[in-house]
């Protein structure tokens, strides 16, 4: 292990643990790279003080600014993510990062799901009702507006749309869908405009927030991690994606709504809620289209987010 890394496992055990703890022994574990290719590794650490030795489970990664920026300022406003700790809060070169662990007690099992649901959406609404247009705190935030949509399109989306568009198989399965796409394709920076424009629903958006990005904290509580993708932009960004069943999304309309800071209109709500997941099935179908043939939950995923596309 390298001595900045090291560093900083010992500024977070520092910080959230005990200031006064030995570590007497680090065991890592390699974990699955994330969408962006950044290493992910588990430390299981042996402490010891005074009085006893216990153990402790961290995460590092090297993150970018606006993930290392985002927990910090997150956290301080007691939001449910994990507690982190970096030795450079100014680089805009990937540093290392050491957060919490916060799903290694959970047992995913044995959870009240409706529990959960509840808790998810009062984390959510919480998040994005306290930072609502405070654009002016969020220096490190890029802004999520229509050239972000666009570069996400031509360097995500288009080149394995058209790849998987002279796939015969893909023809075969989906030959009868790909005109509809095509034409969601063709207007959807425009359609999506207004959705981006609308001031009454700007604030911090977490912008990635599919279920590998929500975890479940000792049975009980929702946690937001991987904040790679933060953006200073509108709501409907992260309600789309997280509540594909528009019930659920309307019941968070009327508890964002109750917090008295935003004000969603049912029409409007329901029509940018519409727009926004068409634009996020083409985002996150480039994910699944040229894995759709190698196991049957990618060629799930792959529907689901076709079915976004043309809803």
């Amino acid at each position: 292990m390298n001595t900045e890394l090291r560093n900083t496992i010992k500024g977070t055990i520092d910080r959230f643990a005990s200031p006064n703890a030995k570590i007497l022994s680090i065991n890592n574990h390699d974990l699955a790279y994330g969408t962006s290719a950044v290493e992910l590794k588990k430390h299981e650490i042996l402490l010891r003080d005074d009085t006893h030795d216990w153990t402790i489970n961290l995460i590092s990664k090297k993150a970018s600014l606006i993930e290392r920026c985002t927990l910090n300022y997150l956290y301080d406003q007691s939001v449910n993510v994990p507690f982190s700790f970096t030795l450079n809060m100014t680089s805009n070169n990937r540093e290392y990062l050491c957060m919490q662990d916060v799903d290694y007690e959970t047992d995913y099992n044995n959870l009240d799901i409706e529990l959960l649901q509840r808790d998810e959406q009062s984390t959510l609404a919480n998040i994005h009702a306290v930072n609502f247009k405070k654009y002016n705190k969020f220096k490190w935030l890029p802004i999520l507006d229509s050239g972000y949509i666009e570069s996400v399109l031509n360097e995500k989306w288009r080149p394995s749309w058209n790849k998987a568009k002279l796939d015969l198989d893909f023809i075969s399965d989906f030959g009868d869908l790909i005109s509809e796409i095509d034409k969601v394709a063709e207007h959807i920076v425009r359609d999506i405009d207004e959705v981006i424009r609308d001031e009454g629903s700007h604030t911090l958006v977490h912008n990635d927030l599919h279920p590998g990005n929500t975890l479940v904290h000792k049975n009980r509580e929702v946690y937001f991690i991987d904040w790679e993708e933060a953006h200073y932009g509108s709501l409907y960004f992260d309600v789309a994606l997280r509540y594909r069943e528009f019930s659920q999304a309307e019941n968070y309309r009327i508890l964002i709504n109750s917090r008295g800071l935003i004000n969603l209109s049912e029409d409007k709500f329901k029509l940018n809620y519409t727009i926004t997941s068409r634009y996020l099935g083409l985002r996150y179908m480039s994910w699944f289209l040229s894995t759709w043939k190698e196991d049957k939950r990618w060629l799930d995923e792959l529907n689901k987010y076709i079915n976004m596309t043309l809803s």
